[in-house]
Order: C-alpha cells, then sequence, then structure tokens
C-alpha cells in the first residue's frame, strides 16, 4: 500500500476488497446501472482470461476513509462491486442447494459477503444506496427464492436480472461435472475472483480528493457522468439539508426524463441552466464551475431548488403538448415545433431564457425568429461556430437577467449572427438536402409562400406515406439515360433542392428513374405548384436545375423572415 496526497492506493484481487473491508454506497450515489449485456459481459471475460490463466485488470476502485471502523464510501466501482458480490452469492446458494462443499460456504458467508457480529449476527460487506439497499439485502440473502421478490425500481429489475444472470451463469460452469466436483471447481473461481482479477483500490481521505478522481475514472461499459459528481458534490455540501436536495433533484431527473434525447440529458440541462443564469461554459467544465460557483448548504439548497424549478419549463421547450403550455398564445406551440425540427443545441439556453423570462405575448415571435434563423444557419452550415454559440450564451444571459426584454431587442442582440436575406438568397440557390424529411420541409414551406400563407414556415409534419421526396434527376438513373449530366454532375446535383419535388404517393410509386420526359406529365398533374411547373420544362439538366433553385431561394426569404 502506498500513500500519497491524501490517497491510499493498492493492487487487490476484486473479491478481497470485500473480504478485507465493509464497503457502503452513499445514499446520494445512483442506482445499480449494470444491464444484462454489461453483467454477461463481464462473465465472458472473466472466463476468457482464467481460460487463458491470465490476470484479469478491472480499473480503479475510488473510495473514501472514514473512521477506523467505519465502512468504506465508495466513489467509483459499485457496478463491479454489486456483480461481484452477486457471483459470489449464487455460488454459495448452489453448493448450498446441492448440499456440498460445507466449508465454502461457510468462508463465503463469513469472510467475503459478511462479516460476523455477535449482536447482529452477520453485517454485509457491501450495502447499496437507499434506494437499492432494503432489495439489495433481500437479493442476497441465503438461498432466496429470486421469485418472491418483487421490484419497485428500475435499479430493482436490473438487481434481479443480474442475480438470476448469476445463478444460470453458476449451473452452466458446473454443467458437465460430477456432483462431488463442483465444490473445488467453484472455489478455483472463488479464489480467481479474489486473487487473479484485479482492481487498484484507491482510499481517498475526504470526498473532495475521491470526486476529483471519480471525474477521470470509468466504471466499465458505463462512462462516469458529471451529473453524477455535480449530485455527489450538491448532496455532499447539502449538510442536515441532504433529504430536500436529494427531493428537489429526484424532481429534476423526473421530469428530464421525458426528453428522448441521445445525449447525456442531466448534463446538457445542467450546462443550459447554467449558461442561462450565470455564465457560459463548455460541456467538460460543468462540474469545476459548479464547484465553484455553489458553496455550503445555502447554495447547495438554492441551487438544487433551480434545477427542480427551472427542469419543468426546460422540458416543456422539447414538448409542443405539455401541460405547460395551458394558457399560452396558439402561437407558441407552433413556432417551439418549427424550432424542434432543427434542435439547434446552442440555441437551447436561450430558448429556455425566453419562456422563462419573457411575457407570454412575445414567447411567441421569439421562438419564431429562432426557428426562421436556426434554417438559415443550416442551410448556411453555420449552426456550431464558436462566435455564434457564444452569442447565443450571451443573449441568454441578457434575457435571463431582463436586459433583453422582446423580440425586436432579441433582434438586436443576435444581429451579427444573423443572415442577411440577400445572403440567405444566395445561400438557399445552391443549398442542397440529403435529409429527406427536412427537403420536405423546405418544399411545403415553399408551396405555402405561393399559396400566400401567412405562416409559412409554421408547416405542420407531412404524413411520409401520403407525401412523398422525388428527385427529379433520379439518384440511381438507368444506364444510358440522362446524357445531359456527366459523371461531375450526378454527384453534384442529385441532391440540390432544385433538383427535388414533392408528389402524392400513388404518383411516386408509378414514377421510374428513366428519363425526364416519362415523369412529365405526373408532374403536371400534381397538385403541388412547384411540382407542376415542371411539366413547363422541355427538358432537365444542371442549368435548369440552376434556374428553378435560384427561383425558389426568393420564395425561401419569405417562407423564413427574420
Amino acid at each position: 500500500m502506498t500513500a500519497d496526497k491524501g490517497f491510499d492506493f493498492e493492487s487487490v484481487g476484486l473479491a478481497q476488497v470485500l473480504s478485507n473491508n465493509t464497503l457502503r454506497i452513499p445514499p446520494h450515489q445512483r442506482d445499480f446501472a449494470w444491464t444484462d449485456d454489461q453483467v454477461n459481459r463481464l462473465l465472458t471475460d472473466l472466463a476468457a482470461a482464467k481460460d487463458k490463466r491470465l490476470d484479469y485488470f478491472l480499473g480503479t476502485i475510488v473510495t473514501i476513509k472514514g473512521g477506523k471502523t467505519d465502512p468504506l464510501e465508495v466513489v467509483d466501482g459499485q457496478q463491479r462491486l454489486t456483480t461481484t458480490y452477486l457471483i459470489l452469492a449464487a455460488i454459495r446458494d448452489y453448493l448450498i442447494e446441492i448440499d456440498r462443499g460445507k466449508n465454502i460456504v461457510d468462508n463465503l458467508d463469513n469472510a467475503l459477503l459478511n462479516v460476523p457480529d455477535r449482536q447482529k449476527g452477520k453485517i454485509p460487506r457491501l450495502s447499496l444506496n437507499t434506494d437499492d439497499a432494503e432489495f439489495f439485502r433481500s437479493l442476497t440473502a441465503t438461498s432466496v427464492d429470486l421469485t418472491s421478490l418483487t421490484p419497485v425500481r428500475d435499479s430493482h429489475d436490473l438487481l434481479l436480472d443480474a442475480a438470476k444472470i448469476m445463478r444460470r451463469w453458476v449451473k452452466k460452469v458446473v454443467a458437465a461435472l460430477d456432483i462431488n466436483d463442483i465444490p473445488d471447481a467453484l472455489d478455483a473461481w472463488i479464489d480467481y475472483i479474489e486473487t487473479e482479477a484485479q482492481v487498484v483500490l484507491l482510499k481517498a481521505s475526504n470526498g473532495a480528493r475521491a470526486f476529483k478522481m471519480f471525474e477521470t475514472l470509468n466504471d466499465r461499459g458505463l462512462r462516469t457522468s458529471q451529473a453524477d459528481l455535480v449530485k455527489s458534490y450538491l448532496f455532499g455540501e447539502s449538510g442536515e439539508k441532504l433529504q430536500e436536495v436529494q427531493v428537489c433533484w429526484s424532481a429534476m431527473l423526473d421530469n428530464l426524463h421525458e426528453i428522448n434525447d441521445d445525449d447525456d440529458r442531466s448534463l446538457t440541462f445542467l450546462r443550459h441552466l447554467l449558461i442561462a443564469t450565470r455564465q457560459f461554459v463548455r460541456a467538460d467544465d460543468v462540474y469545476e464551475i459548479i464547484q465553484n460557483r455553489i458553496r455550503g448548504q445555502s447554495d447547495s439548497v438554492t441551487f438544487a431548488n433551480e434545477l427542480r424549478r427551472h427542469s419543468s419549463a426546460y422540458i416543456a421547450t422539447y414538448q409542443t403538448d405539455s401541460d405547460f403550455w395551458s394558457g399560452y398564445p396558439t402561437k407558441v406551440k407552433k413556432a417551439l415545433a418549427s424550432f424542434n425540427r432543427f434542435n439547434l443545441k446552442p440555441m437551447r439556453p436561450l430558448v429556455f431564457s425566453i419562456v422563462e423570462r419573457f411575457e407570454k405575448k412575445e414567447i411567441g415571435p421569439a421562438i419564431e425568429f429562432l426557428a426562421n434563423l436556426s434554417v438559415r444557419l443550416v442551410l448556411a452550415s453555420q449552426t456550431r461556430t464558436g462566435s455564434n454559440e457564444q452569442a447565443f450564451a450571451t443573449a441568454a444571459l441578457g434575457v435571463f437577467a431582463r436586459e433583453i426584454e422582446n423580440t425586436v431587442e432579441l433582434k438586436t442582440a443576435l444581429s451579427k449572427v444573423n443572415i442577411t436575406d440577400s445572403d440567405f438568397e444566395d445561400v438557399f440557390s445552391k443549398a442542397k438536402a440529403s435529409n429527406a424529411t427536412l427537403a420536405r420541409y423546405y418544399l411545403r414551406a415553399l408551396e405555402a409562400v405561393l399559396a400566400n400563407d401567412p405562416e409559412p414556415h409554421f408547416i405542420a409534419n407531412e404524413d411520409e406515406s401520403q407525401v412523398t421526396l422525388e428527385h427529379v434527376f433520379p439518384r440511381n438513373p438507368k444506364e444510358g439515360t440522362w446524357s445531359n449530366f456527366v459523371d461531375e454532375d450526378r454527384r453534384r446535383y442529385k441532391t440540390r433542392i432544385g433538383n427535388l419535388c414533392l408528389l402524392q404517393k400513388s404518383q411516386n410509386s408509378d414514377m421510374s428513374n428513366d428519363t425526364f420526359a416519362s415523369k412529365r406529365d405526373a408532374f403536371g398533374r400534381c397538385e403541388y405548384k412547384l411540382t407542376e411547373m415542371l411539366a413547363t420544362e422541355d427538358d432537365w439538366c444542371p442549368a435548369r436545375i440552376e434556374t428553378r433553385q435560384s427561383q425558389m431561394a426568393k420564395l425561401a426569404v419569405r417562407a423564413w423572415p427574420t
């Protein structure tokens, strides 16, 4: 064991972490989260290494030391420790079931899984957090009937699934053995997990040191999230107000669960809230900024309540059908639907600030402006430039601080980000649309302009089974056709917006990849004006695409005004 700057660490077998210590998952740590795939992967990797007689390194277990008789608090590693505990419990229960290996059972019960206590009987060497602790105790009780357990949380389901996997795994390991050989075989597995499946056990002198280490490490297959760090930090700062902060955090998570987003929803929300209310922050710096800005019990409770309160408005910006919008003008929902079609993340803090601070009558026009600006930025390929992101962040702060109070002032604040009508017309005249959903939206909005719709950008999502996208010059032309397009033209023009049109499904199904002439009659029968106009063309070539798209670009300026 080595001591250095508040850390003790040693290389030790994974099961020895249990046999040499008692461990506790703090109440504020996340629940058990390993899926069947992750549990099975651990078993598979252990088996492969054991068969090859190799050591197997499973990373670092980060803990906080307390008093001499206090359990170690596990900051990082609970998934591996919990899964290992379930392996050992399954081995114990199987040996009891076949009435073999009593000495092994006694060793498991009294050394690896529990600490004998004269007054309390047996104390488990590993206890989980508040939400999982009681279920885990029941799950790992000697020879428990798994069918008698009733999970009430997602983590309970995962724990129960893992326990079932372990029981099946033990039976598979010994399936070909004589019953009298089973104890030795399972004892060899225990020995491997205890001595050859290695981890580095790190014991930090305090939470701050442990959290810093936690920030850089991974649980196997489940990357440490900055949101977990923030949660641990806030809970640690909250003192006797821990329960209030826990309730706020849980309420925030319940709200954010409604967002269908592949990103880390909690971290994204934390970052966007900081940008809107305090300062611009990169995703990698969220934890550090919160450590610097939120100090002590009062700050922790205040911030936790902000998380609970503001998460409701934040998720409502993703959901036009939310009850949150009851009593708001209809235009707000239309504007949000249009904005969410593009979902530009750098604008999200600004949309949140607008919803929280603008008067109701101003919210719709402001988000409508941002939705139209989104179209212009997407087509100009300027959605994620550093200067634009900073501009949106600065505007979000200004809105939240009530320094920007209406759409006119918002447009002024974002004037350097906006794309002028002349520039947008030029951008649109050369734009491509590889995304079929967005291409249909662009064309429907242009059709709405031709129909003198006062809000052409508020186009509902089309039923793709009824309205389809047609490439006039086909994506896969038949050999020997379309001689007007040389090889380079075929690559450049097939996804140009000027080469696209809308058709009813029945018409599209009859379309071939033959010549323009074979399609012209169908174009002429179409109810969409931009498609119908194609029937007036004698032939189709790159020059006609350029001309048509230049005409469409003038409509685009009217479709998405800023």
